[in-house]
């Protein structure tokens, strides 16, 4: 008899039989096709409950028995909800019976098949005593695993009702689709599928686990992990596939999120500069961040399972040390200051920062080290320059006092000694100004002590012994967020410079004094020899004889002019060219003009301060050419007109005289003449280092620029 034949078919003595019932022979158990699910064998059971013969029932299908029925069944109203599809099969004599199927894959005479039993669940339902119900089906209420079965072809067999809910697909959905591997699994890992699959039918494995993304009806995205069973033919050739699946999405969302979690955390580590690392108790580096490929020139694998000594300058640095800080005090951090060394060997100084805490479980010392290379170097070179002031404080001859925001002192420099005859523990803490600033200053002072500005002022103050003596003063005010916090007081004896400059001024004074003489008996000197030219021209008979008197007498005066303005002047070198001009015009027009004639002058002067170098020039070719438009320009006229200008052009001077009279005789230009006033005129032209031009414009011009 064959082994399953004889599992639901078994051989009972007829003592057993009236005692009790055996579980095999109580069952309604079916051996059927895998793929098609028709009977291939029966029970005893199944023949006595059916009423039928073997013949009649071998080669059907189960559900030409049964019907399967819901939970709204008349039968199962008012009793407990299951979770298994229940079927009603049709026995002997009319009767129904409720049934639940468990199955199991197995292998019957050589072919792929199921062992079937159908549990009797009236008992269950209807609360009949236990001790009288042989079986019950395998409940799956809230089961967490879908089931499905594969033929070789990767079709789908069967589709639990978990299946369903896990992907969205019924089991007729799922049977019909022609290819319901590659609907359902996610387009990325469906090579990854088939080649486990591959693999596990190259070499006949039994069971196999997988992870992989599966795709819902409604389009969802899932993750899943699958544990299949396969069942081989005796030529090893596989049969079919029994798979349990089980969504794990919210797992691998939680990992993916812890992940991320992580690896922030692990991108914060490792954006961190300075070098961290953890040391346990051995003093072995369990973990590390990438702040020490910057710090020390190691990477972290490099670091990993290492000694901390590796990072320690030898014979600069006690590593011992940190082993005694967790010892001591497992609650606070300790700063230290250490010496490094770089993978390359170089040493460097290091601050460190240790703090106690756990990693995964296990004590540590999290120890951040920074390297203070350029921190030391500038404190370094901030104690230089801390020297240095401190030195040209006090060598520097000026005196210098720093005080606080109540202009109390707070130092004195040895210049400041010397200068006023105090020493620093005299004055230390009072108020600098009641001790050096006389009475009669000591608004104005406290006024330069409390600006925020830096200032310079000239005054006097007083030393130890009473004596004034007279300083410059610079202010220099110490603003730290935006408030005056200190202030440097630097004074310069001038007391030697003062009777220095007094004495210069009263040189100064006296040669003052002399050229104002000297001017002054010039301008006498050439008035006394203008009145003889003019008693000359008194006692001349020639007419001739008397215009060259009256000439060279106003060319003299006009020299003697600039003189007069430079004694009235302050400065004894300048004199103002519209002063100038305008009175000397003025004479020459009293001298010249005659009752017949008027002529009206017109002044067009700019503010032009000339030297006496260029202003007697310019008052003799004022001279030389008034007087000749009042001789020549307008004979035969009752009126005539001049216009004189003096400004400031493109950095040079434009000295202009212009009449309205007949103009100048174009066959005779004047600058190529002879006459004594010509001659005169080119003369002082290069005196000045000018270029004259003369032309006509309804009447005579000339122009000097220089």
């Amino acid at each position: 008899m064959d082994i399953w034949a004889a599992i639901i078919n078994p051989v009972s003595s007829p003592q057993m039989l009236k005692s009790e019932e055996t579980f095999f022979g109580s069952q309604l158990m079916f051996i059927c096709d895998q793929i098609s699910l028709r009977i291939l064998d029966i029970n005893e059971n199944v023949v006595r409950r059916f009423g039928l013969s073997r013949e009649e029932i071998i080669g059907k299908r189960l559900d030409d028995f049964g019907t399967r029925i819901t939970s709204h069944h008349p039968k199962i109203s008012n009793a407990q909800t299951v979770s298994n599809q229940v079927w009603e099969f049709e026995i002997a004599d009319k009767e129904h019976q409720l049934v639940q199927f468990s199955s199991h894959l197995i292998n019957y005479k050589g072919r792929p098949s199921k062992l079937v039993v159908a549990h009797d669940i009236a008992q269950t339902l209807f609360n009949v005593n236990s001790e009288y119900q042989l079986s019950s089906p395998v409940e799956f209420i809230d089961f967490p695993m879908g089931e499905i079965e594969w033929n070789s072809e990767h079709k789908v067999l069967r589709w639990s009702p978990k299946a369903e809910e896990l992907f969205g697909w019924t089991q007729d959905e799922a049977i019909k689709h022609p290819d319901m591997l590659n609907k359902f699994v996610h387009p990325e890992d469906i090579e990854l599928v088939k080649e486990e699959f591959k693999e596990t039918v190259k070499h006949r494995i039994k069971s196999k686990s997988i992870l992989n993304r599966n795709i819902t009806k409604s389009g969802d995205t899932i993750y899943c992990e699958w544990y299949n069973s396969y069942l081989f033919d005796d030529a090893g050739r596989l049969v079919s596939t029994y798979s349990l699946v089980l969504d794990i999405t919210q797992r691998i969302e939680a990992m993916n999120r812890s992940h991320r979690s992580m690896q922030s955390y692990r991108d914060l580590f490792d954006s961190i500069s300075d070098a961290i690392y953890l040391v346990n108790d051995e003093g072995i580096i369990l973990g590390a961040n990438m702040g020490t490929k910057y710090t020390f020139g190691y990477s972290v694998q490099e670091l990993v399972g290492e000694h901390y000594k590796k990072l320690s300058a030898p014979g600069k640095f006690l590593p011992d040390r940190l082993m005694e800080i967790k010892k001591a005090d497992q609650n606070s951090s300790v700063k230290l200051d250490g010496w490094g060394r770089k993978s390359n060997g170089e040493v460097f100084p290091t601050e460190l920062l240790v703090n106690t805490g756990t990693y995964f479980d296990e004590e540590v010392l999290i120890i951040i080290e920074r390297d203070i290379s350029e921190r030391k170097l500038a404190e370094e070179e901030l104690k230089k320059r801390q020297h240095l002031l401190s030195d040209l404080f006090n060598t520097s001859p000026l005196g210098i006092a720093l005080l606080n925001s109540h202009n109390e002192v707070i130092e004195v420099n040895k210049g400041f000694e010397r200068l006023f005859g105090y020493e620093e523990m005299e004055i230390a803490g009072l108020e600098l100004d009641r001790v050096i600033v006389p009475d009669t200053e000591i608004d104005y002072a406290r006024r330069l002590t409390e600006t925020p500005y830096v200032e310079e002022v000239a005054t006097r103050r007083k030393t130890k012994s009473g004596e004034l003596i007279d300083v410059i003063i610079y202010a220099v005010p110490i603003i730290i967020d935006e408030k005056m916090m200190y202030k440097y007081g630097i004074y310069v004896d001038i007391t030697d410079r003062k009777k220095a400059e007094e004495k210069v001024r009263d040189s100064l004074k006296e040669k003052e004094v002399l050229l104002a003489e000297i001017h002054h008996r010039v301008k006498n000197n050439l008035a006394v020899i203008t009145g003889l030219l003019e008693l000359q021209s008194y006692t001349a008979n020639d007419e001739n004889a008397r215009k060259i008197l009256r000439d060279s007498q106003m060319r003299i005066h006009s020299i003697a002019l600039v003189h007069e303005k430079l004694y009235d002047n302050e400065n004894f070198s300048e004199i103002k060219v519209q002063d100038y001009i305008k009175e000397l015009s003025k004479t020459i027009e009293q001298t010249m003009g005659t009752g017949s004639i008027t002529v009206e002058m017109t002044f067009d002067l700019d503010d032009i301060i000339l030297p006496i170098t260029q202003a007697i020039p310019c008052g003799l070719l004022l001279n030389e050419v008034l007087t000749n438009s009042f001789k020549h320009a307008f004979k035969g006229r009752e009126k005539g007109n001049v216009v004189i200008s003096f400004s400031q052009q493109d950095g040079h001077h434009l000295f202009r005289i212009k009449d309205d009279g007949v103009g100048i005789d174009k066959d005779l230009p004047p600058k190529k003449g002879s006459s004594l006033g010509m001659k005169l005129i080119k003369t002082l032209t290069k005196q000045l280092n000018a270029e004259m031009e003369v032309s006509n414009e309804e009447g005579a011009v000339f122009e000097f620029r220089f």
